[in-house]
């Protein structure tokens, strides 16, 4: 089952390359998707629109599955064969759908950085520090050797 999270993480990633919603309202991409360590103040206010008048309005461009089917149990949310971006997958059965790369032109571009969700960069630190810290890090054995 993809979380809401797990959604909006997918939103928010291909947003960034460029992709937008479509709704009965026409379409439309946050200008901003990423702010510090968490999404814009502007991209979760369009996500808690999107909730409040349903997710089953809601369609990312050159996608047939609505937001809200996304929330199911019969999909996740994994990464593209091709591409590396999150696409969803129907848990079981077979998903007729494209990449939503598909009708992206020249991508991916692996020239630039791909796409990605926040990052918390307090904990990715932290882990760091951890690593480094274990008693077989590497750079121990070598102040050992010395």
């Amino acid at each position: 089952m993809a979380s809401p999270a797990a959604v909006r993480e997918y939103l928010a990633c291909w947003f960034q390359a460029g992709k937008s919603i479509v709704s009965d309202q026409g379409t439309w991409r946050p200008e901003r998707i990423r702010q510090g360590e968490g999404y814009s103040s502007e991209f979760l206010s369009y996500w808690r629109q999107m909730e409040q008048r349903g997710l089953h309005r809601y369609y990312l461009a050159g996608t047939d599955v609505s937001l809200e089917q996304l929330c199911s149990d019969c999909w996740e949310i994994v990464p593209c064969s091709r591409c590396t971006m999150p696409i969803p997958v129907r848990v079981a059965g077979m998903t007729t759908s494209p990449c939503p790369c598909h009708d992206l032109a020249l991508w991916p571009n692996l020239e630039l950085p791909l796409p990605h969700g926040v990052v918390d960069t307090q904990a990715y630190l932290a882990q760091m520090q951890a690593r480094l810290e274990r008693p077989d890090c590497l750079w121990e054995r070598i102040a050992q050797s010395e």
